[in-house]
Parts: structure tokens; C-alpha cells; sequence
């Protein structure tokens, strides 16, 4: 009975885990072009919206400004009470602001485009950048969306995220100065947001399981942009199609960010103290593997997780991921991006701010190196607007590059700082900034020639 009853378990773990490296992974041929299967249903999804573009964008971001101003002047028990909705309506006059002025925005390219655009001038820009990203960005992230919330739990919450975190755990300490535990805050982000290992690694700081130096080195090394993400990202630069290549930049590069940017300023000066004084660390609570086999272990945390799921969890989990692209990033992306754009487009700001990097760039043999430059620093907004300033990029190398420097960058402001100011992280806004530099100009040593060999012109 106990061996029918193991044998259940490991395959509610390997089944759902095998099928979701195989929809995020394995490319096919369909309809004349090789894809995954999350992009073949992405495709089709947006087969579904064509010519209806803006009025898509228009819905999406009216539901988002109705909701958000009835979240925080009328605080219904339906938005307050449910945490996912709460978490993607919620946040500073910032935050509000931009997912209500993203509806006049949407609006605006839907019913007066054609008129706008006529005067010239300032109107002319501003439907130009507003409608790329309303009718160019939103519809995919929309699709994106829906098919990412429903396949993503596979990689995610049926025991993959634990079982990887095994064999991670014992190089923790001695490689990258943070506790082994902070194996799951790394694998859940790869597999799963940043903006979960953020909140999962604050409520490890507050519990006293992590110092403020270990807390603010996890965020900065180990947040990374998960895999539904920097898919969301290739899709969104047209290439798609070379994921297995971007992962194996992105993941490298970040796993050698990890284990150096902890030694340096300004992440090595932060107090290694507890928020409480003291550790709430148990050796007792490391030690029930009890002399089992790695393997064997690892089978054991996989399975655990995968009798816990069940369809409610699985319905949840999806929901986060819907949410919180649809209700959060689209609304800011519209704004920001529109903004960002315009100022990109009438200003000398982006050229003068992304100048360092340019320069960098352009040593690295970067093609389009200027645009990919300006994609790295509209990225530290959030990480999707590099895919906004990047859409004029032409060559493989450079949209390559600008999907892994976006995602490599990490700390974009409208995810992990978000949740880092909404923490007791001691982690300021300058300090997120340098490390953010770091990582860009570190990272570009090792994108930009691999992009270059990859995928040569």
C-alpha cells in the first residue's frame, strides 16, 4: 500500500513538473514556425484579438482605474479580503496614479487617434508612442497573460522549485554568503516572479531568519526574473524562438552576479544584524534529511509539495500570475511606457542618462548598441518597458541582448522595489540603483559577446 501510495506522489511530482519544462522548453514546428507550446497558444490567443486591439487595451485598463480607485476610496470587502487583488490594486500615490491615468491613455488611441494625430506637434508624438504600446504591447501581455497563468503552477508549485533546491542548498554559504534556506527564495524566483522570493525573503527577515546584509544580498542576487517572465520578454522582442540560448546567458551571468556583487559595496556594508537581535535559525530544522541519499531527499521535498497541491491552489496560483499582469504591469506599462517614450522621442534625457552604457556598449562591439543602451535604463522602471524602448532594434544580437539585460538588470522599480519599500529590508533606493549599474555594466561583459557568437549577423 505505502509503495502504491509513493508511487502516486512521484508521479503527481514528475508528470506536471516534465510537462511544464516541456510547454516553457521544447520548441515545435506548427503553422510553418518553430515554438513552444505556450507560444503557439500565445499566437492563437492573439489571433483571437486581431484588429481589436484598442478596444481590448481600453477594457483592460478601465476595469484596472475602476478597480484601483474603488480599492482605495471605497475599500470593498471583496478587493481588501483577497490578497491577490489587494497586492495588484494597492501601493503609493505613484503607483495609483499611473494605473489610472493609464484609461485616459488607452482611451484616447481608440476613439481619437485619427483626430489627434492630425495637429502635429506634441499630439502627433504622443499618439504615435501611445498607440505602439496599446495596440503593439498590451494585446501580448494580455495573451501572455492567460496562457502564462494557466500552464506556469506546472514549473512552479508541483515540487520542482523544492526538489532543485536540494542540490542548491550545500553551495549557498561558501559561493554566494547567504544561508542555504535561501535556495528556495532563488529556485521559487527562477521557476517562478521575483516578486514572490521578495516577500517570501522579507518574511524571512521580519521571522529573524535572515541578517539585514543576507536579506538585502538575497533580493539583489537571488530575485530573479522568473522564467514566465523572461519568456514574456523574447516573446514580446520577436525572439521566442531562442529562449534555451537566453536562459543560458541570463542564468549564467546572474548566478556569477550572485556570488560577486555580495562582496562588494554597497551590499557588503550593509549590518549584518537581525531585524529581532538574534537568529531564529534551528539547526534541528535543517537536519531532517536524516542521513538520506541527495537524490532520495530531494524526491521526498518534490513529492511533499506535490501532495499539498490540488486544483483550488492551482486556480490561485494562476490567478496571481493573470492578476498581476493584467491589473499591475499593463496599466503601468501604458503610462510609463507612453511617458517614457515620449521623453525618449522629444527629449535628450534617455540619450544622456543610457550615455555610460552606450559607451561600454559600443566597446563590446554591441550592434544598435544606443537603443539597447536606452532599453537597459527604461528596464530599471520595470522590465518590460526595455521591450518598449528596444521594438526599433533589428538584428538578433541586439534584441537578444536587450531581453537579457532587462531581465539580468533585475531590481526594476515597479516589481521588486515596490515590494522592497513595502518591506523592513534595509535595502534605499540608491543603493538599488548602484547595484542595478553594477549589474548591467558586470552583465554586458558576458551578454553582448555571446549574444554576438549566437547569433552573428
Amino acid at each position: 500500500m505505502k509503495k502504491r501510495a509513493g508511487a502516486a506522489a512521484l508521479l503527481r511530482f514528475a508528470a506536471p513538473s516534465l510537462l511544464g519544462i516541456a510547454v516553457f522548453l521544447v520548441p515545435f514546428t506548427l503553422h510553418g514556425g518553430p515554438n513552444t507550446l505556450l507560444g503557439h497558444l500565445k499566437e492563437a490567443l492573439l489571433a483571437l484579438f486581431a484588429g481589436r486591439e484598442p478596444e481590448l487595451a481600453a477594457a483592460v485598463s478601465t476595469a484596472a482605474a475602476v478597480l484601483a480607485l474603488a480599492a482605495k476610496f471605497f475599500r470593498p470587502a471583496w478587493i481588501v479580503r483577497d490578497e491577490i487583488l489587494h497586492e495588484n490594486l494597492t501601493g503609493g500615490p505613484v503607483w495609483f496614479a499611473a494605473r489610472v491615468l493609464a484609461m485616459p491613455v488607452a482611451l484616447c488611441v481608440w476613439l481619437g487617434a485619427g483626430q489627434a494625430a492630425e495637429l502635429g506637434g506634441f499630439a502627433a508624438a504622443f499618439v504615435k508612442e501611445a498607440s505602439f504600446i496599446v495596440c503593439g504591447m498590451t494585446p501580448r501581455l494580455v495573451a501572455l497573460a492567460v496562457v502564462l497563468g494557466l500552464l506556469s503552477p506546472l514549473v512552479m508549485d508541483f515540487g520542482l522549485v523544492q526538489f532543485i533546491a536540494v542540490y542548491a542548498s550545500p553551495v549557498m554559504r561558501p559561493l554566494f554568503r547567504v544561508p542555504g534556506r535561501s535556495a528556495v527564495d532563488c529556485v521559487a524566483s527562477w521557476l517562478g516572479s521575483s516578486s514572490m522570493a521578495v516577500v517570501f525573503t522579507a518574511k524571512m527577515y521580519d521571522s529573524g531568519y535572515y541578517t539585514g546584509r543576507e536579506a538585502a544580498a538575497v533580493v539583489c542576487g537571488f530575485s530573479l526574473a522568473g522564467i514566465y517572465n523572461i519568456y514574456a520578454m523574447a516573446e514580446l522582442m520577436n525572439v521566442g524562438y531562442a529562449l534555451p540560448q537566453i536562459l543560458l546567458i541570463s542564468y549564467s551571468s546572474m548566478i556569477l552576479l550572485a556570488a560577486l556583487l555580495p562582496r562588494l559595496a554597497p551590499l557588503s556594508s550593509i549590518p549584518d544584524e537581525y531585524i529581532s537581535g538574534r537568529s531564529r535559525y534551528s539547526a534541528r530544522a535543517e537536519g531532517r534529511r536524516r542521513g538520506m541519499p541527495i537524490l532520495r531527499w530531494a524526491l521526498f521535498r518534490g513529492t511533499a509539495q506535490a501532495r499539498r497541491m490540488n486544483a483550488a491552489k492551482y486556480l490561485r496560483e494562476s490567478r496571481y500570475i493573470i492578476f498581476s499582469l493584467i491589473f499591475s504591469t499593463v496599466p503601468l506599462m501604458i503610462t510609463f511606457g507612453t511617458l517614457l517614450l515620449l521623453a525618449a522621442d522629444l527629449t535628450p534625457a534617455a540619450k544622456l542618462i543610457a550615455a555610460p552604457f552606450s559607451a561600454l556598449f559600443f566597446l563590446l562591439g554591441s550592434p544598435e548598441w544606443e537603443i539597447v543602451a536606452e532599453s537597459a535604463v527604461f528596464a530599471f522602471v520595470d522590465q518590460y518597458l526595455a521591450a518598449a524602448a528596444g521594438h526599433a532594434l533589428l538584428t538578433e544580437a541586439g534584441r537578444v541582448s536587450c531581453v537579457c539585460l532587462s531581465v539580468i538588470g533585475l531590481i526594476n522599480l515597479t516589481e521588486v522595489g515596490l515590494h522592497v519599500w513595502h518591506s523592513s529590508i534595509p535595502l534605499k533606493l540608491w543603493q538599488m540603483a548602484a547595484v542595478y549599474v553594477m549589474r548591467i555594466a558586470l552583465s554586458a561583459l558576458i551578454v553582448i559577446p555571446a549574444a554576438r557568437f549566437l547569433f552573428p549577423a
